[in-house]
Parts: C-alpha cells; structure tokens; sequence
C-alpha cells in the first residue's frame, strides 16, 4: 500500500465519519422521541437490559471514532434510557502450536501503531471429537 491510497482512505474515513454522525443524530432524536434518552451524567440508575446494538462515538476533543456498544434500558418505573459503552474491537487469530511468541512479535513490528494490546488465550476448540471412558 502507498503513502497515496493512505491519504485517500483517511479523507474517505473522515467524509464517511461526516455522513455516519448526521445520520446518527437523526438516529438519535428518534431514539430520545421514542424515550431512550442518553444517559451521560447523574444519579446511578438501575435498568433491565432489553436490547443492544453496536455503534460509534465521535469524540469532539480528539476527532477520534470510538467503538461502543448502544445499551437500551427500562427502569423499574417503567421509563427507559440509553447508554454507550466503549469498548477496543478484537479478534483471535489461530497459530501452529509453540509459533504463539513468533506470531505475536510479527504482528508487534508490522501493526506497531495500529495494535493497542496482544494476549495469548488459550481456547479450546468444541468442535474436536472426545471419548468418553
């Protein structure tokens, strides 16, 4: 990839970013018409979850596009609210057994600034036959 198509990529993040933060103001005023309101600041509140959509968060501050998760709430009282919770997006990648430490500095070198964190787990695959005794 060339110093040119990152360029490009960057402008078309940040117009898409424009049209994704008109459409989810209009999201917004229908979620708040529709009472889910965001809740951002006071008293603690105490909900039943009823459902939860993943979306974004601009921060004005940064210019940075945070991903988070829409948490839809209703209260005992029977009203509801909305909050969002940040959250670092991630995936698992397999390796051959004991390239674990090789994988793991490749992918430190390459994606230097791009990775904020890598953790070896260890997963165990339910798809693998096992004999009972």
């Amino acid at each position: 990839m060339n110093g040119e198509s990152r360029r490009w990529d960057r402008k078309d993040l940040r117009r898409s970013s424009k049209k994704q933060k008109l459409m989810r103001t209009a999201e917004e005023e229908l979620e708040s018409k529709l009472g889910f309101d965001l809740f951002t600041e006071g008293d603690k509140r105490l909900g039943w979850l009823l459902t939860f959509s993943s979306s974004s968060l601009d921060d004005e501050e940064t210019g940075r596009v945070y991903s988070c998760v829409d948490l839809y709430f209703v209260s005992q009282d029977g009203s509801a609210f909305k909050s969002k919770y940040k959250f670092r997006p991630y995936f698992y990648a397999a390796t051959k057994e004991k390239m674990e430490m090789d994988v793991e500095g490749y992918l430190r070198r390459r994606y230097e600034s791009q990775i904020a964190d890598i953790e070896i787990v260890e997963k165990e695959d339910l798809d693998l036959a096992v004999s009972l005794l």
